[in-house]
């Protein structure tokens, strides 16, 4: 405020909304799949399509009702353990719910948070970086986010 006293009077207000942002780590040493960071959820949960391709197995008697944003119920159909997550040369393993036919390929909600110790940054041009803590060892990792819509090289 001594620097700039002209900005004392200066109101900031929000946008009334933000783009989703995702990352697109490897899932079961296969293919880069689409995430979306939502630290609101309270699971890591997967499409049954991507699942399938990923042939990954899960265990149907473990079910969860989860209520989506928009007020619906969906049941999982089942809970696939341990599946390996790799972004540049950091690996972790997460329990991922699987659901059919959701909005999303993966969503990474607080179970990757608590695991990673994610540090989110946010900028005023809406870029986002996502810090994590190797577990074991406590290495740092920062990853650029990218809006949901879009995926590659920026452009300058």
């Amino acid at each position: 405020m001594k620097e700039h006293p002209e900005d004392k009077d200066v109101i900031r207000v929000g946008k009334e909304s933000g783009a989703l942002r995702v990352i697109w780590p490897v899932i079961a040493n296969q293919e880069e799949v689409k995430c979306i960071i939502d630290p609101g959820s309270q699971v890591v949960a997967m499409s049954e399509a991507v699942s399938l391709r990923l042939s990954l197995s899960y265990d149907p008697s473990i079910i969860l009702h989860m209520q989506s944003a928009n007020g619906d119920i969906d049941r999982s159909l089942g809970l696939s353990r341990n599946v390996p997550f790799r972004i540049d040369d950091l690996t972790f393993y997460l329990q991922v719910h699987i659901i059919r036919n959701p909005t999303y390929d993966v969503l990474l909600g607080q179970p990757f948070d608590v695991l990673l110790k994610s540090v989110v940054i946010n900028f005023p041009n809406e870029d986002q970086t996502i810090t994590l803590h190797e577990p074991g060892t406590g290495r740092l990792l920062t990853v650029p986010t990218m809006s949901r819509g879009h995926r590659g090289l920026l452009t300058c």
